[in-house]
Formats: C-alpha cells, structure tokens, sequence
C-alpha cells in the first residue's frame, strides 16, 4: 500500500491549502526538514523509556498489555513493529490499520484488519488487550512522526491560535482524510512562528468523546534531517483550554534513523 503524500511537489493543483493556512503549512514544511528530506526519509526507531498518565493506566499499561521494549516507525507507509511484544522476542506490526501479533518464529498467533471496528459503541471503555494496544500506539505513532508533511492531504478548516509557555502560537484546524488511521478526522495543529509544531489537539476516539487532549511536543532532537520530540505530554482539554490532568506523558530515547521498509517508487 502506497503512503498518502509522495510525490515531487507538497501541493497539488487542486490543493485545498490556500491563504494564510497554505503559508503557514509551507513555513512548517520548511522547518521541519523540508519536501525533499520527507521524501527521502526512511525509518526511525527508538525506545520507549518512559509511558504513564490517566489513559495508559485506565487501559491496563503493565496489566493487559505491555510496553515494547523498542519501536519501529515508518510514518511514509504507515507501518509500526513493536519489538518484544507482547513477550520476549515476539513482534507486534501495525500496518495502515491492520494489526498482528507474532511469535519468536514469525509465525501470526494473532490479528485484525479492522482493530478500529472493535471501539465501536460500550466496547470503547474496556482494558486494553495487546491488539488493541498495538492498534493505538501503532497509529498514534505513525501519524506524528508524518506531521507536518501529511496535512497536505487534509482539507484547512480555519486558522486558530493558543499560547504555549507564554508565546501566542498560529494554528490551523484540518479534516484529515477518512483513509487516515488517527484519533479523529478533525484535529488542530499549532505552530512556533519558525513553523516548528508545539501543540496538536484532538479527540481520542477509541478511548471516548471526553478523551479531548492537547498534546504538547518538546525536547527535539534532529535525525534525518526532521526534528523529533522525544517527549510529548497530553494534558486533558476543555474547549481549547489545557488543564493539569495528563491523560498520557512518554519520553523516547535512542531517537535513530532507519532503512526504507520498500524501495522509493515501489507499490
């Protein structure tokens, strides 16, 4: 399956990006490594070194389902290996919704094509299985370390704006593309005046409607030419307000550059 964004160019003729918010997804583009660094862009790994907050521990982190001892992301194909997971030397693979569980020897003990399917009504609210947090992390993860470069292929719905650490940032509300494993189809993207991203906001769908976080990403490191947060805090919303009840705090280390999974240009 081919990724959403490739190609020379981040806009196509018929973009939706105009105005205010196309210059300010280009300033963005621009401050994170650039088209061609996207373009060019492999994998990252790292190591979850530390995972906690309300959501992780309503869903069982440590209980039902562990955390991996190493992550593999390639956010330009929206694949993710979770390494020793859920035990040691076994393997967990997110792959554009899809899910999967594998044994020492390689073999699938466990799947779904569909994980998304399963948060459907009352069943949202139980402890989280390894599928089902394969499934969350999985997309979470694949989806920010895409950002900005993926909202090319989002419709801007209006420019909004948010103070971080006591600088007024610009931000853009975007529908994301239905196609998109994410945790919902509007979310808002804010932005330091050099276009670095600082705070993204959204409703976690699978874990319920009051899921409403501002997630604020710190800490950069540059690998590959992109900056990555290695440490990214959720703090529960109300309206745009962010108040202090985090919903989930991870720090990454180890932040390493990887092999494409395909060759460029591959199907």
């Amino acid at each position: 399956m081919r990724a959403l964004s490739l190609g020379r160019e981040p806009f196509p003729s018929d973009t939706p990006w105009r105005g205010e918010a196309r210059a300010l997804l280009e300033r963005a583009i621009r401050r994170h490594g650039g088209w061609v660094t996207w373009q060019a862009l492999g994998g990252l790994a790292f190591v979850p070194s530390s995972v906690y907050g309300l959501v992780p521990a309503v869903k069982g982190l440590g209980k039902t389902f562990p955390l991996p001892r190493r992550i593999e992301v390639w956010p330009r194909d929206a694949v993710a290996v979770f390494h020793d997971y859920p035990a040691e030397a076994e393997r967990g693979v997110f792959c554009s919704g899809r899910v999967e569980l594998l044994d020492a020897a390689g073999s699938v003990t466990a799947h779904d094509d569909d994980r998304r399917r399963s948060f459907r009504g009352w069943r949202k609210y139980r402890r989280w299985s390894p599928l089902d947090g394969l499934y969350f992390f999985g997309y979470a993860l694949t989806h920010y370390h895409g950002l900005p470069f993926t909202l090319v292929d989002g419709t801007p719905l209006g420019l909004r704006s948010a103070t971080v650490d006591g600088r007024c940032l610009r931000g853009v509300e975007v529908r994301l593309p239905a196609e998109l494993h994410t945790h919902s189809r509007t979310q808002t993207f804010y932005f330091e005046d050099d276009g670095l991203l600082r705070r993204h906001d959204y409703v976690a769908e699978v874990v319920g409607a009051w899921a409403r976080g501002a997630h604020f990403w710190g800490d950069f490191v540059t690998v590959a030419g992109l900056p990555v947060a290695r440490r990214r805090r959720v703090l529960a919303r109300l309206g745009g307000i962010a108040v202090p009840a985090v919903a989930l705090h991870a720090e990454l280390e180890d932040v390493a550059s990887i092999a494409p999974l395909t060759p460029r240009g591959s199907s």
